[in-house]
């Protein structure tokens, strides 16, 4: 099997970096934005649900944190599989290729569970899995150059997120029909940037999101916040989606969004990291 020179290996992983995050920002806009960014429609969408009044079971936090360990743990699964194709730094023609098949195919994954919030039981497994693929090949990749780097990672990512679990918890900080339209025209604004980035390598222009210096960093950190302010949306709905007296199966929509948000922060803190230890990867 012939492999991929080092510099084209670099660009490839910048190009699967930027697409997957610019595939979690949409999946995300099109979560929030559609059911709870809008409070009119948000209403309506709520008048919608399957209740557990017709079904006899309802949904619960622990049933939510249930479904969401499942999820990771298929996650990680897909992840092993990526992780064994990155492990070396290089990244070869075929694995290229199942990398953006299975980003793209999440995403329609993604796109569906959105609009049958019922299927995200069965579907969820299948998107961790392919999600869990292209992230254990990125975080290889970044392993390679940066040992232990993946570690801290995902160590800032589980930290944020229980940060903002207790803001949203206490009360610190609460998600208003205001808060929730700046965090999802914010992810939108995410979304357009990661977007034109894209554009820019595909055309050989240079990586707008993998810069380093002040200004690289700084725009990092600016995304990572955004990406963190997310969980407060997940937080809410959740809440909203219980107090509406939703079936136990909206306990797999509810960890689906939690595990969009969880995968957007790690990306963006892996990519501040690296920045931090050395710029880019070489």
């Amino acid at each position: 099997m012939k492999y991929i020179e080092v510099p084209t290996t670099v660009a490839m992983s910048q190009n699967i970096r930027a697409s997957a995050k610019a595939a979690s920002t949409i999946t995300q806009t099109a979560n929030h934005g559609g059911l709870m960014a809008n409070p009119a429609l948000a209403d309506k969408r709520l008048r919608q649900i399957t209740t557990s009044a017709e079904t006899g079971r309802r949904m619960s936090h622990a049933g939510v944190a249930k479904a969401l360990g499942i999820f990771f743990v298929f996650a990680l699964v897909g992840a092993y599989f990526g992780w064994g194709r990155g492990e070396n730094g290089i990244i070869t023609g075929n694995t290229n290729t199942l990398m953006l098949v299975s980003i793209l195919s999440a995403f329609v994954v993604s796109m569906v569970i959105i609009y049958k919030p019922r299927l995200a039981s069965t579907l969820g497994v299948v998107y961790a899995l392919l999600e869990g693929f292209a992230i254990g090949v990125i975080s290889a990749v970044y392993n390679a150059n940066y040992r232990g780097i993946v570690a801290e990672a995902l160590g800032a990512t589980v930290c944020v997120a229980a940060c903002v679990w207790f803001l949203y918890g206490t009360g610190i900080i609460k998600v208003t029909d205001k808060v929730r339209r700046v965090i999802v025209m914010a992810t939108m604004g995410a979304v357009l940037f990661y977007g034109i980035s894209l554009l820019m390598m595909l055309f050989g222009g240079p990586d707008l999101d993998g810069k380093g210096g002040v200004l690289g960093i700084g725009i990092s950190l600016v995304l990572a916040v955004i990406a963190a302010s997310t969980f407060l949306l997940d937080f809410d709905r959740i809440d909203k989606l219980i107090a509406a007296n939703a079936d136990a199966s909206y306990d797999w929509y509810g960890a689906f969004g939690l595990l969009i948000s969880f995968v957007w922060l790690y990306l963006e803190i892996l990519n501040i990291l690296g920045k931090l230890r050395g710029g880019r990867i070489r």
